[in-house]
C-alpha cells in the first residue's frame, strides 16, 4: 500500500488530480476556494487506526472544514470513541455525525474540525492531516 493524497470531484467521485507532498503546504483555504473537491488521504500506517484512509473538506451548507472516517471496528467499540471525542469537542451548540453501518462493519465519522481543540483553521493541509492523524492515534489507543 502506497501513500494517497488525491484530489476528487464531490459531485462524480471523479479523480482530479494527486498532491504532491509540496501541495500539503498549501492553506486549508484551498478548500473555501474549491467547494466542489476533497482530498482523500490513505498512508500504510493507518491500518494500526483501523482505517484506509480518511477524506477532508469543506462543509458544502456550514463552511466548516471536515474530516470524514470510516473507522472498522465493532459497534460495540463506538462508545470509547465518543468518550475520545467530548474531551476534545469544544461546541456544546453542534454535534458531530457518527454512524455504524453494520453491512460494511464500519463506524462512520463525519467530524467538524472546526470544534477540536486545538484544530487551526489557518493551518495548513499538511498540518491539518497530522492533526487528524493525532486523533486517530487516540481512538486507537481506545480499542
Amino acid at each position: 500500500m502506497t501513500r494517497h493524497f488525491e484530489i476528487y470531484s464531490k459531485e462524480t467521485d471523479e479523480l482530479l488530480h494527486s498532491f504532491t507532498e509540496e501541495d500539503l503546504s498549501k492553506a486549508m483555504s484551498y478548500f473555501n476556494d474549491h467547494l466542489d473537491h476533497y482530498l482523500y488521504v490513505s498512508k500504510p500506517e493507518y491500518q494500526d487506526f483501523r482505517i484506509e484512509g480518511f477524506v477532508l473538506e469543506t462543509d458544502d451548507i456550514f463552511r466548516f472544514y471536515n474530516a470524514l472516517i470510516g473507522i472498522y471496528i465493532p459497534k460495540s467499540k463506538m462508545e470509547t470513541v465518543k468518550n475520545e471525542l467530548a474531551s476534545i469537542w469544544n461546541n456544546p451548540d453542534f454535534q458531530y455525525a457518527f454512524t455504524y453501518d453494520a453491512n460494511e462493519g464500519v463506524a462512520e465519522l463525519n467530524l467538524p474540525l472546526n470544534y477540536i481543540q486545538g484544530f487551526d483553521p489557518q493551518g495548513s493541509i499538511g498540518t491539518t492531516i497530522a492533526f487528524v492523524e493525532s486523533i486517530l492515534k487516540k481512538f486507537a489507543s481506545s480499542y
